[in-house]
């Protein structure tokens, strides 16, 4: 009696370790620079900043991050800038949101 008892117990089965969220990042990572996601970061903070909300603890901690990272060049921050004022003003790209 104690044998099937036995076997009972060695098929437990853990669900929980079995079912969890598919993870994207690595699509992501793929798609998008690095650099170009940090300047998009900061083109929005400082459209936070231009638009008169107040920065945040956090927001003040991430600016002089992205500041100090040389990945994040005045020209990269120009084009982050200028692509978020225009899906603001005209909308999504042909490509959808994004591109």
């Amino acid at each position: 009696m104690t044998l099937p008892l036995l076997a009972r117990s060695l098929w437990r089965i853990n669900f929980f370790v079995e079912m969890q969220p598919p993870d994207f990042s690595k699509e992501l990572n793929r798609l998008m620079d690095p650099y170009w996601r940090k300047a998009r970061i900061a083109a929005r903070l400082l459209i936070k900043r231009e638009d008169g909300k107040p920065w945040s603890a956090r927001d003040r901690r991430l600016a002089a991050r992205l500041a100090r990272d040389p990945g994040v060049t005045n020209r990269l921050l120009d084009q982050a800038y200028s692509s978020r004022r225009a899906r603001r003003k005209y909308g999504p790209g042909i490509l959808g949101w994004f591109n």
